[in-house]
């Protein structure tokens, strides 16, 4: 069996926006209403709990529970000089067998290495295969958005209707690819994927960012939620993807997997 060596911290976080709370008049301002702008006051907010170190690097993932409510797992137990939380932190340990099966929920920004559409090994196709892509946007493109029967002028299908099987099945072959480099494999039968979003984030200057919504693209990322059950093969390998996060956007909320005994 394998049992997690490196310490690390699970909390539940709760800021104190409710009424009569340290924070209630500004509630609106610190977790606004809409969630696609949650991700961005969120990843600012938390950062207070780990400021105990002034120069550190974020070395915590978190995920946004609603109501102001968070987890968190972390190297460095949070501190809340402020009181501005409510914290319940304990040690993460784990131990794993192979065969072991768990339940896991995932929110999760899943993307991959930007595929190559030339052969120059100059510096613009380095820069081309840094970037990533999401996996679920990618295989939507493929998608028209709407298909006609030219002989009665009826609507076939679309990318609307083919929506939620691709969000489904591209998340799932994304996960699966994962689960190979980490000691696990993921139930097929068991796998749900839900409520795929976009989430506009502009981290761009003026220039760039005008220039950007000239063409309707403004930066951001995507999230999905993914649900189901795993096998353990390799508890050290889990243990390690479970400390560094899935995917991309972690700092914004995804990559925490939640794991239970299923």
């Amino acid at each position: 069996f394998c049992v997690m060596t490196t310490p690390l911290h699970l909390s539940r976080v709760r800021l104190k926006t409710l009424r009569g709370e340290a924070l209630a008049s500004i509630a609106p301002l610190l977790m606004p209403v809409d969630p696609r702008q949650r991700p961005a006051h969120a990843h600012r907010v938390l950062w207070m709990l780990f400021q105990d170190v002034s120069d550190a690097k974020r070395d915590f993932l978190w995920r946004d529970e609603g109501d102001g409510r968070f987890m968190i797992l972390s190297h460095r137990p949070p501190t809340d000089p402020h009181a501005l939380f409510e914290v319940q932190t304990k040690l993460f340990v784990s131990e794993l067998y192979p065969g072991d099966r768990l339940a896991f929920v995932l929110r999760v920004n899943p993307t991959a290495a930007t595929r190559p559409t030339t052969t120059d090994s100059g510096p613009a196709a380095k820069r081309a295969r840094g970037k990533r892509d999401d996996v679920i946007m990618r295989a939507l493109h493929g998608i028209p958005r709407t298909e006609w029967d030219a002989t009665t002028g009826h609507v076939l299908a679309g990318r609307a209707n083919e929506r939620d099987r691709i969000v489904t099945e591209s998340s799932q072959a994304w996960l699966m690819a994962q689960s190979a480099k980490c000691g696990i494999e993921i139930e097929r039968d068991k796998f749900v994927a839900a409520n795929y979003v976009q989430i506009p984030l502009d981290r761009r200057s003026g220039r760039e960012r005008r220039a950007a919504e000239d063409f309707g693209r403004p930066g951001g990322f995507s999230t999905v939620d993914l649900a189901g059950t795993l096998v353990v093969n390799d508890g050290a390998l889990f243990l390690g993807k479970l400390a560094t996060g899935f995917g991309s956007a972690k700092a914004f909320g995804n990559g925490l997997m939640l794991i239970r005994r299923a």
